[in-house]
């Protein structure tokens, strides 16, 4: 039954999308959409670029580990020449103290040796931030894909509403011709007749405002996907998708969801990264040994010849620094970083009660959703049935206009309720999904 009136309801819909879009240049289903999600929104991209900002960060990180190697190069002109005097008895002698061309050449090295652990803590940290970045990711992922699905859902809600009122109007039509019929044959008054007449003019606006709202709710979901907004598209929904297997047990559900949730795990990476980042305050406590190495070369001359007086030089050797007192600098620092340590945790803490209210809400959400699809369903057969009869007893002067579009309205109402209930249906599947990682079917 349910399946039989959402594939009529989409039928409806799709007939509907045919009269706006003449050749549709892409349909949109809702693997398409999770496709177009991952693909083009923005939000999901700027995720992609923390990844590359954290792989460039462990590059970082590790060339501390590495040695500093450096060289330098120098040349100067001496356009005058500093000299000085020798005074003898007879005469006074210059010197000159340089010449006109001078080089310079200089090579150094510097490999840490220790520094109380921080290059080996700032790779670990750096290695668990890339981790933290692609939870961010997986979890921005989780989130443009519900977002998206509910956007396609409410299209589609749309569409049906205009499917819903051109029906209706249909209706309403079918019932002014019986109206008219009847008055022709004096079977009816004139103000039965003007009645029927403002009950079908009063379902225009209704209409128009429809079709408007399948606009702006077909422009969202393009824009949302990155499709241009003078693209045409056509949706096409999965009449099935109204079934529901039984769903395992909601506390299954939440071991399952703070397993395989990214944002756990972002929670938990943080924890450790602030963690670690108290090791490296720490650190500053420490000694540093270095191991150093220099070479030197340098060359003068007045006939620009830099091998014509050449000196060289070598040196290699370890420098240890320990640090004395820096003004209490590194007991606040340490501070600091317990503080964030602790923060990241109860944060951590929070998140996991998070999760679980969240896989809470949303099953209870799809449970109350599913009945009410159903019941929605029975009452479409039963506004049908009442239309049926109410025509039955007005054409055989037993019954009352009035009856007739009180059947109207009604049919209407519940169409437009089975409507919603079924994109109430869909959406809280969507979140239920999301909060969970799992496929719901």
């Amino acid at each position: 039954m349910i399946k039989d009136l959402v594939l009529q309801l989409t039928l409806l819909t799709l007939l509907a999308a045919m009269g706006q879009v003449a050749c549709a240049e892409d349909v949109l289903t809702i693997d398409r959409v999770r496709e177009l999600a991952v693909q083009n929104n923005r939000g999901y991209l700027t995720a992609q670029q923390e990844v590359l900002k954290a792989e460039s960060q462990i590059v970082t990180a590790r060339a501390d580990a590495f040695p500093d190697i450096s060289l330098h190069g120098s040349y100067d002109r001496n356009l005058t020449i500093p000299s000085f005097f020798v005074q003898s008895d007879t005469t006074s002698l210059e010197f000159r103290t340089g010449y006109n061309h001078s080089f310079g050449l200089s090579a150094s090295l510097r490999q840490t040796l220790w520094d109380g652990g921080k290059v080996f803590s700032a790779m670990s940290i750096s290695r668990l931030y890339k981790q933290y970045a692609l939870d961010i990711q997986a979890s921005a992922r989780a989130q443009v894909i519900n977002a998206g699905e509910v956007l396609f859902f409410q299209a589609i809600l749309a569409r049906s509403r205009v499917a819903v009122m051109q029906k209706a109007l249909e209706t309403a039509d079918h019932n002014l011709s019986m109206v008219e019929m009847l008055h022709d044959k004096g079977v009816v008054s004139q103000f039965e007749l003007l009645r029927a007449r403002v009950e079908k003019a009063n379902l225009q606006p209704g209409l128009i405002n429809a079709e408007s709202e399948v606009r702006l709710a077909e422009q969202r979901l393009k824009s949302f996907l990155g499709i241009g907004l003078a693209d045409s598209v056509t949706l096409a929904a999965d009449p099935s998708d109204t079934i529901l297997v039984t769903l395992p047990p909601v506390r299954t559900l939440i071991d399952t969801a703070l397993f395989l949730r990214p944002e756990v795990d972002q929670a938990d990476h943080l924890a450790s990264i602030t963690r670690k980042a108290i090791w490296v305050a720490k650190s500053e406590y420490s000694p540093s040994l270095d191991a150093v190495a220099s070479y030197n070369w340098s060359g003068q001359s007045d006939r620009f010849k830099p091998d014509e007086h050449e000196s060289r030089s070598a040196a290699a050797g370890l420098r240890l620094t320990i640090p004395i007192f820096k003004g209490f600098r590194q007991s606040g620092q340490v501070a600091y970083r317990k503080a964030d340590y602790n923060e990241a945790r109860l944060r951590a803490e929070q998140v996991r009660d998070d999760v679980a209210l969240e896989v809470e809400s949303a099953y209870d959400r799809l449970i109350q959703a599913k009945k009410a699809l159903d019941v929605q369903a029975e009452t479409i057969a039963q506004a049908e049935e009442g239309l049926k009869i109410a025509n039955v007893r007005y054409q055989s002067g037993v019954g009352t206009q009035l009856e007739v579009l009180s059947a109207q309205t009604a049919l209407t109402q519940a169409r437009t309720a089975l409507a919603e209930a079924l994109f109430g249906f869909r959406a809280a599947r969507s979140a239920l999904k999301k909060a969970t990682t799992l496929e719901i079917l």
